[in-house]
């Protein structure tokens, strides 16, 4: 069961389009070059690949799906406009690989320069993939703070947003690996795509482009939202999540030397991605402590009719939340479990609200969209209280 409650818009502007900022116009200007070069890529072999790749457009579609509820569940406190989430994605996939695209070729060439051929394409991917990629993926969370900087309110945000970024980047990226092992297979070009679109996800799908940028995006938003802190602290942070970013791709991308077995090369790929994996979980972690200190923060001075201490202990994080709502239904049954879950919602959406008012600076009074979610509150807590009580 649940509460009837007042519908209240928590999202400030939801909407991405901002015709009055040159940033918006200058997105747009990038992501038309990006569709227009990603259509001269595939418009001379469409007409013989077009099955493989809707296959390979199809186990990607998973993929995608699979890390939009993840990051979803990783962030804690607010759920981000669906148009920029849409956004950050389509600069990753439709801005950022074109333009890479260019880069890494040309870099390719000049690396030959310094050795030859071989040696390009063994030490291409670790040293022009990071340098060329991971700047171009970071100046899309840039774009973001430029256009909708309303939306960049703590330093999660820049890792979310970032990790978005990085996943537009990772589909496209399949996509056109996809393409090109379609048209190099002589024998059926379902099998080239497919073969390649499923060692992409399976070997290098779990730490791939989404961890590099969330991480640069982190150390971005740490810089544009900790303004409390000195500029070179800010600074600092913001060039090592960067440098870490750097380091993260570079690793996944070193190759595995010839002289091991073969049958080393995949344990080996493993060990590295699961460092990467680690060192964002590190960062995620330190990122979501500060959300949970933003959140008590922000709600210190609302009194217990509104949230309690138990709320508070519960809210740290999803797991606490979900351990209360099982011990809820463990306790008082499945009504009193959906209840516990809506009112966790609600003190969500009054926290975001209460803290774009002191940002604002408006009074202290609640406002309309307050006291509404307030009200929302009380009423969940009546029925909570009666579910608890039969």
């Amino acid at each position: 069961m649940n509460v009837k409650t007042e519908r209240v818009v928590v999202e400030s502007q939801g909407a991405f389009v901002r015709i009055r900022r040159p940033a918006y116009w200058l997105f747009v200007a990038c992501l038309v070059y990006g569709l227009l070069e990603l259509g001269r890529v595939l418009s001379p072999d469409y007409g013989d690949i077009a099955t493989a790749l809707w296959a390979s457009i199809g186990v990607n579609a998973v993929v995608a799906f699979f890390f939009l509820d993840i990051l979803a569940r990783l962030d804690l406190f607010e759920r981000e406009p669906p148009t920029v989430r849409a956004a950050a994605m389509c600069w990753g996939g439709l801005a950022a690989v074109p333009f890479a695209m260019f880069a890494n070729d040309a870099a390719l060439v000049v690396l030959a320069e310094f050795g030859d051929a071989q040696w390009a394409r063994i030490w291409g991917p670790p040293i022009a993939g990071p340098l060329n990629e991971e700047w171009l993926k970071a100046m899309g969370v840039v774009m973001l703070v430029l256009i909708v900087r309303e939306h960049f309110d703590r330093s999660i945000d820049g890792l979310i947003y970032g990790a978005l970024v990085g996943l537009g980047f990772q589909v496209v990226e399949n996509l056109t690996y996809a393409i090109k092992y379609a048209v190099m297979n002589p024998n059926s070009d379902l099998t080239g795509a497919l073969t390649v679109t499923f060692t992409r996800v399976l070997v290098a799908g779990p730490w791939s482009h989404p961890l590099y940028t969330g991480a640069a995006g982190l150390g971005i938003a740490f810089f544009v939202t900790q303004t409390r802190r000195r500029l070179s602290t800010r600074l600092g942070v913001a060039i090592g999540l960067y440098a870490l970013a750097l380091g993260m791709h570079g690793l996944w991308n070193l190759p595995v030397p010839s002289s091991l077995p073969p049958a080393l090369g995949i344990p080996l790929s493993y060990g590295k991605g699961l460092i990467i994996l680690a060192l964002f979980f590190i960062l995620y972690h330190f990122a979501a402590r500060a959300e949970w200190h933003w959140f008590v923060t922000t709600m210190s001075d609302q009194d217990e009719g509104i949230i309690t201490t138990d709320d508070l202990t519960d809210m740290r994080s999803l797991r606490s939340r979900r351990k209360a709502r099982q011990h809820a239904h463990k306790q008082w049954g499945k009504e009193a479990a959906h209840l516990l879950g809506q009112l966790h919602r609600e003190l969500v959406n009054l926290a975001t609200l209460v803290a774009r008012d002191q940002r604002r600076g408006e009074p202290e009074e609640d406002g309309p969209d307050v006291a509404a979610v307030k009200r929302n509150i009380a009423a969940i807590r009546a029925e909570l209280a009666e579910a608890k009580s039969t």
